[in-house]
């Protein structure tokens, strides 16, 4: 082999450890248990909020337009959220399409941040706990008391009262 090419070779090598070193050092690890899928994700959870009895529609567009550019899940190409409504039918788009999907990136809090409306296990909208009702949440039929800290899945069908 002529020195030329081995100096080249030896270049190559330096600077592909180089590069793996430095991917290495700016990569962030995200713990096993913490990670929900390693590919993204497009769900339909269907969200449902009832009010002394009366429904109160999910807006649409809920996340898509250039107002939610300073949040931390928007996508300046797509000009939305991960989190979205298109229609008030309550179908929530929760749509991270590079992975991995964490934990935090599915907590049903954070569509009402992207929303700006209040909900916890005190307060939904402007609806707080007190002599006038208080906070019930059911996912899937089922009383759960997880309220913002809830982790979505597809197709979960999430009702909030308020009664």
């Amino acid at each position: 082999m002529n020195k030329k090419l081995q100096i080249a070779m030896g270049v190559l090598v330096l600077g592909g450890l180089g590069a793996l070193i430095w991917y290495s050092g700016t990569r962030t690890t995200v713990p096993q248990d913490e990670i929900i899928s390693r590919t993204g994700i497009h769900w339909h959870p269907e969200l449902k909020t009832v009010v002394k009895g009366e429904e109160t529609k999910i807006p649409a567009n809920i996340g898509i337009g250039m107002q939610y550019a300073g949040y931390p899940r928007y996508d300046p190409m797509m000009r939305m959220t991960d989190i979205h409504t298109h229609d008030d039918s309550g179908t929530l788009h929760w749509e991270v399409m590079s992975g991995p999907v964490k934990k935090e990136d599915v907590r049903l809090g954070s569509f009402f941040a992207i929303w700006g409306k209040k909900f916890d296990g005190s307060c939904i909208l402007e609806h707080c706990n007190g002599s006038e009702g208080a906070v019930k949440m059911f996912v899937n039929g089922e009383p759960n008391t997880e309220f913002q800290n809830y982790l979505v899945k597809d197709g979960d069908q999430i009702e909030i009262r308020y009664e």
